[in-house]
């Protein structure tokens, strides 16, 4: 009596490990696995701008095209990812560019499942080197861009003299020329320093993410998305 009663046993938790092994099977058929270094393209639901939001502010996308595993679609055009602002630089005087870090929390599935996402900005935003937006620049960069104007007023004035004196009569260009250039000599320098001036003053450039604007994210770890 005693061993029948040990077989039994031990067929009931044989059958219960069958049955266990065979939900594993099933749960793992059922989902599709995006591996790491998957690249997704979104849409930004929303304006999201360094000079608005803040430090855990949420923002929304949307998938911006069908992403596709072994010919099915495993994340349609238009679901929806959440994520929050990780950090935010703001624009400062002497032009120092604004800096914005985002943070991808979960997808919400078309049935309506929250899946944690661990991704990162892949395309589309010009990036520092930890991975924040930006669109560059700052004192050092205004002041190189103030020369560079500065030299193309200087061409243009020569290149109007030599033009103005060629249709004037033979000869001119070359009284014409010296005097634009020199011309453009004088406004060029005033524009550069001026400029120079204002730009220690100015705030740098923000970083503006419009709404309907593109991006691609890429997971970081692999995504398991369930099939139904």
């Amino acid at each position: 009596m005693k061993k029948l009663l040990i077989l039994v046993l031990f067929l009931a938790l044989g059958a219960g490990c069958a049955h266990a092994y065979d939900y594993q099977i099933e749960a793992g058929a059922g989902t599709k696995r995006l591996v790491t270094g998957t690249k997704i393209p979104l849409k930004m639901a929303e304006p999201v701008t360094a000079k608005d939001f803040e430090t855990g502010d949420m923002f929304s996308a949307t998938v911006a095209q069908d992403v596709v595993l072994d010919h099915s679609v495993v994340l349609p055009v238009g679901t929806l990812v959440r994520g929050n602002v990780k950090a935010v630089d703001k624009a400062k005087r002497l032009s120092k560019a604004a800096k914005l870090y985002l943070s991808f929390d979960h997808i919400v599935t078309p049935q309506g499942r929250q899946l944690p996402i661990n991704a990162a900005l892949s395309s589309n935003f010009k990036l520092t080197l930890d991975g924040g937006i930006t669109t560059g620049g700052n004192y050092g960069t205004a002041v190189a861009e103030n020369w560079e104007e500065t030299c193309n007023i200087v061409k243009n004035s020569t290149n109007w003299g030599i033009t103005a004196g060629d249709k004037a009569f033979p000869g001119a260009k070359f009284i014409l020329t010296p005097l634009a250039a020199a011309g453009g000599t004088v406004f060029g320098g005033g524009y550069f320093v001026v400029e120079s001036v204002v730009d220690i003053f100015r705030k740098g450039n923000e970083v503006i993410i419009n709404q309907g604007q593109v991006f691609g994210i890429m997971l970081l770890s692999p995504l398991d998305v369930p099939a139904n």
